[in-house]
């Protein structure tokens, strides 16, 4: 009989702190389920507070020189900072632009990343022109002097349009393949044009790249 007596009095004891244990450790569980949960809700608070504006975003990779289009990119919704302000905001405001720079899919276009494609000017004609000379460095827009053997051509001629890259028409004796020139589009007045054209009878034509500015 006191045998009796001791289990029962060991089991009830051993179920008393059985129960302490769980309910210490739902107490446990529940106050960290609160605690993640009041994180979570402080988060949404300070993102719901966060200003958010419109980027454009290359949806494919595009490489320097191409013409942007609305299709190239993406509108997305992100916090406003300093990125926001200096990158496009819309698709119609990028559509048209030349690339001056590789622009990786992905990443936000800023607007120094894209410029509008130059427009011929009155008294000048846009002519098709072979340049003996690498035209990687050439951007629409940008100026180059174009230089005979023996004479200059054009002391600032505006480039209207250059291959793209890897195509068949981005040689140019001067960009390691030999045997290889390039075809480009050129501003110039009349006369400028009559003398490149004559010029192009006679041996090659260089293009060079003026300084910005």
């Amino acid at each position: 009989m006191p045998f009796s007596l001791f289990s029962s009095s060991s089991r009830r004891r051993d179920d008393t702190v059985a129960a302490r244990r769980r309910r210490a450790f739902a107490r446990r569980l529940t106050i960290a389920i609160c605690a993640g949960l009041s994180v979570w809700l402080i988060l949404q608070c300070l993102m719901s507070l966060m200003e958010r504006g419109p980027v454009a975003v290359a949806s494919a990779s595009i490489s320097r020189g191409l013409t942007i289009t609305a299709a190239s990119v993406t509108i997305e919704q992100v916090p406003v900072s300093a990125v926001t302000e200096s990158a496009f905001t819309s698709s119609d405001d990028i559509d048209g632009l030349i690339a001056q720079i590789d622009i990786a899919k992905g990443e936000p276009i800023m607007k120094g990343m894209a410029k509008r494609a130059p427009v011929v000017g009155a008294d000048h004609t846009a002519v098709e022109i072979t340049v003996s000379s690498s035209v990687e460095t050439l951007m629409p827009g940008r100026a180059v002097r174009l230089v005979a053997a023996d004479r200059v051509l054009a002391e600032s001629a505006m480039v209207v349009k250059v291959p793209e890259q890897g195509s068949e028409d981005s040689g140019g004796i001067l960009s390691g393949r030999d045997g290889e020139d390039a075809t480009v589009t050129v501003a110039l007045t009349a006369e400028e044009a009559m003398a490149v054209l004559a010029a192009q009878e006679e041996g090659p034509i260089l293009a060079v790249a003026l300084a910005d500015g």
